[in-house]
């Protein structure tokens, strides 16, 4: 690493706090016991095309204004809609986005030349890589930053607070006249963390009740993946050999894995005519790494078969390493007298949603108990709950899953349905709506001469009921209460389609009799402060080019599109292009042998003439020829000012 990378802050292209933690302990430590770190940092420095880590959000804004100017001059420059949509994703490619989605060339192009589908891309790729970056730095881990690295904290912890004041500025009307801010319209879904976490723990309840109505037994599993995915070994919180070995993959990666594994799991279970049901949790290691935690049940004939198909597949992959059978894979029976299922895995889902109701929040690692206390990252406290939060936002890994059951998608549509809507419908229909319900009712109490307001629950709904309803736990998609859904053309901003949209629910044995949910149509009223993208100025005078002709920037027509294809025709007619002329491929092979002929010839003679030189050199020092030093100066001095290629200059010759 050069001193020139130095700078009075840390190291140049990290972050500044990153960069003074890493300059302070090669200071202290040295260059050579962490030569990894330092290979990483040279990585970073020599990808030159991507934004440096410690870009701005005005240079992320930056980025994504170049790509779609990019992307527009390939539009203007290639004449196929197939060859636009390759070098699109060669652009891609380049800056590491996934390449856009459509289902048409018109729709990729689109989004291809728009600043705002750039801008999230590229943040969202420049996160998860700052991210890596951190976890190979050494900087994620439950020494340092658990879960996600305090960079990564505090970015994210900004990136929602403006997030939360933009919807805040942006109000929605109805057809009723209603107006609500966005903010308040979401906070009524499970976006608000107190209703995704009631709304976890009811489904949860209901299936540990419907497994206790039919003797099934639950079992809650713990599967991890291999070592090469940790980063940082857990007793000394160094670098994981196997880690960097193995290509030093991400969170993702490791996500990725879980999921094949379970994939693997799942088919032999349905092979065997085993079905479980239950909930997978999925929440980091210190170092960022996944796990998984399952809450399960099966009929109790099964239970051990289960046990030794998960035991199997989490420990096909690198089963014989240390530790593998002891940490890989751990299964706890759920027994009815040491307390509940759900009381059982409420901590973990406490753990990654809201932190409520937690004494300590820890991590085991290496059968040990790591305590994981708020923090203070510059001036924000973060809590390690909001740790668990932002790694699922930076990573975009899921966290809870319903595995079996009935849908939930009908669950959620009962509640937009009236209850004058069912007076006619079936038995099952009315008992999975009423199963859906929860009413709430608010008291008005007079405290000390205030008024204050309680809101207290009068019916809770029922997942066990819903099921029920619906089937049973193993209906899957069978279920009998489905719902309903109508063609409606949208108009989206790359693109018009026909869809699916939900309009209520209806019986399975009757689909024509449809009882229709409330939905209603929501237009955005007043101004708002989003952030507007558009072509910034430039220095030159477009004042004196006014025109009052409203140009369009739509796609074009096609009577446009015909009219433009026949002058194109017309034009090719009256211009013919000169007759196809094969490549002279061998001419071109002749040229590039001479030119790496010639190369070699030139280098040889510098090497010969350096080391030449070398030898005067060493000759004059050892002589103390102080004639013979200011012929060499005079040489050296010809030789770094003569551009390239350089012409070698002999005593003669001065």
């Amino acid at each position: 690493m050069s001193y020139r990378f130095y700078s009075t802050d840390g190291i140049t292209g990290l972050p500044r706090r990153m960069g003074r933690a890493l300059r302070d302990l090669f200071v202290r430590d040295g260059y050579q016991k962490h030569e990894h770190k330092v290979d990483v940092i040279d990585e970073i420095w020599t990808e030159d095309q991507l934004l440096p880590l410690d870009a701005s959000d005005g240079a992320i804004y930056r980025a994504a204004d170049s790509a779609a100017r990019e992307c527009y001059q390939l539009c203007a420059d290639l004449q196929s809609l197939d060859a636009i949509v390759s070098a699109i994703r060669v652009v891609c490619d380049r800056l590491q986005v996934p390449p856009p989605a459509g289902k048409e060339e018109v729709e990729i192009i689109r989004r291809a030349v728009d600043k705002a589908w750039w801008h999230r891309g590229i943040r969202k790729a420049h996160a998860r890589r700052c991210e890596h970056m951190a976890i190979r730095l050494g900087f994620t881990h439950y020494r340092a930053g658990p879960y996600v690295s305090n960079e990564t904290a505090y970015r994210q912890r900004r990136r929602n607070t403006q997030n939360a004041k933009l919807l805040a500025s942006i109000e929605l009307q109805n057809e009723k006249g209603q107006v609500y801010s966005l903010e308040a319209l979401a906070a009524l879904g499970t976006a608000n963390k107190s209703i995704r976490k009631g709304e976890l723990m009811t489904r949860i309840r209901g299936f540990e009740e419907i497994a206790f109505d039919l003797g099934h037994v639950g079992v809650f599993a713990t599967i991890t993946a291999p070592s090469k995915y940790h980063a940082v070994l857990s007793k000394s919180g160094q670098a994981n050999p196997k880690y960097i070995e193995f290509g030093e993959p991400t969170p993702r990666d490791a996500q990725a894995y879980l999921c094949d594994v379970w994939k693997c799991i799942r088919s032999k279970l349905h092979r065997d005519g085993i079905h479980a049901y239950g909930f997978r949790i999925a929440e980091p290691h210190h170092d960022g790494c996944p796990h998984w935690h399952m809450l399960m049940f099966v009929p109790p004939e099964h239970q051990e078969r289960y046990e030794a198909v998960i035991t199997a597949y989490a420990l096909l992959e690198d089963g014989n390493e240390r530790g593998a059978e002891k940490n890989r894979v751990k299964l706890v029976r759920i027994e009815a007298g040491k307390g509940t299922a759900a009381g059982y895995i409420i901590k973990y889902v406490s753990k990654n949603v809201d932190g409520e109701n937690l004494n300590e929040h820890y991590v085991i690692e290496d059968g040990r108990n790591h305590i994981v206390a708020e923090d203070l990252v510059g001036d924000e406290l973060i809590t390690p709950s909001q740790r668990v939060c932002y790694w699922a936002q930076t990573w975009g890994i899921r966290q809870f899953q319903q595995v079996g059951g009935a849908p939930i998608g009908p669950w959620r549509e009962l509640r937009r349905v009236k209850s004058e809507v069912l007076i006619h419908a079936p038995e099952a229909v009315k008992a999975a709506w009423d199963a859906a319900q929860s009413i709430k009712a608010t008291e008005v109490n007079i405290v000390d001469g205030k008024r204050v307001e309680i809101v207290k629950t009068i019916k809770q709904a029922s997942f066990r009921d819903y099921l029920r309803a619906q089937g049973g736990p193993l209906v899957g998609r069978k279920g009998i209460v489905k719902i309903a859904k109508r063609t409606t053309i949208v108009e989206g901003k790359y693109a018009t389609y026909e869809t699916e949209k939900p309009c209520g629910i209806y019986h399975a044995w009757n689909p024509n009799a449809v009882y229709e949910s409330v939905r209603y149509q929501w237009a955005v009223v007043g101004a708002t402060r989003a952030v507007a993208f558009d072509v910034p100025w430039t220095g030159v005078n477009n004042c004196t080019h006014k025109s009052k002709k409203r140009i369009s920037t739509s796609v074009l027509t096609l009577e446009e599109s015909a009219a433009i294809a026949v002058r194109l025709a017309k034009f090719i007619e009256k211009n013919p292009q000169p007759a196809y002329q094969p490549t002279d491929w061998s001419a071109i092979e002749k040229k590039s042998k001479d030119l790496e002929r010639e190369t070699k010839d030139f280098a040889d003679a510098s090497n010969g003439e350096r080391e030449r030189m070398g030898k005067l050199e060493t000759a004059a020092y050892d002589n103390n020829d102080m004639t013979a030093r200011k012929r060499l100066v005079a040489i050296w001095a010809a030789l770094h000012a003569c551009p390239y290629p350089r012409i070698f200059m002999t005593e003669s010759d001065l």
